[in-house]
C-alpha cells in the first residue's frame, strides 16, 4: 500500500499510536527516577521484565507493516535510501518502538545496577530515557569516578 494512502487515510491511528507507545514506557521511567527505593519499583523494573513485555508491542507494530502495508522496498544501504525507507510510517513506529523498548532495557539495567551499589541516579536515568547511550556514559563516568574516590 502506498505511503500516501496510509497516511492519508491512518494519520489520526498513527499519531495515536506513537503517543501511546510513549505513555506506555513513561511510568517506569517516572518511577525509576522519582520513587527509586520504592519495593513495587524494584519488583517491577527488571530489565528482563517490561522490556521483553514491551517487545510484544514490538512485533505487534512490526506484524502491522508487514501485513497491513507491506514493507517498502529498500534500494541499496547507504544513507539516502535508509531516510527513504524510514519515512514510510509504520517503519517509523517500529523503529521508535525498538528504540523506546532498548533504553527501557538499558534504563532498568543501570537503575538495578544502582539500586546494588546504594547510589541514587536520577540525572543518568533522565539522560538515558532521553538520549540513550549517553546515560549509559555518565552512569559508567559516576561509577569509575566512585571507584577511584573509595579506594
Amino acid at each position: 500500500m502506498p505511503v500516501w494512502i496510509v497516511e492519508l487515510f491512518g494519520n489520526t491511528q498513527l499519531n495515536r499510536a506513537f503517543w501511546t507507545l510513549n505513555l506506555l514506557v513513561m511510568p517506569f521511567w517516572c518511577a525509576m527516577i522519582f520513587v527509586p527505593h520504592n519495593r513495587i519499583v524494584k519488583k517491577v523494573c527488571h530489565p528482563f521484565g517490561v522490556p521483553v513485555l514491551f517487545s510484544c508491542v514490538y512485533f505487534y507494530v512490526l506484524y502491522l507493516l508487514v501485513t497491513v502495508t507491506g514493507v517498502p522496498p529498500l534500494v541499496g544501504f547507504e544513507l539516502k535510501a535508509l531516510r527513504k525507507f524510514v519515512n514510510h510510517p509504520l517503519v517509523f513506529l517500529v523503529v521508535w518502538t525498538h528504540y523506546l523498548s532498548v533504553d527501557l532495557f538499558l534504563g532498568m539495567t543501570i537503575y538495578r545496577d544502582s539500586i546494588r551499589r546504594e547510589i541514587r541516579i536520577p540525572l543518568e536515568l533522565l539522560l538515558c530515557w532521553v538520549f540513550g547511550p549517553i546515560g549509559l556514559l555518565a552512569y559508567g563516568c559516576r561509577v569509575c569516578w566512585l571507584r577511584i574516590t573509595l579506594r
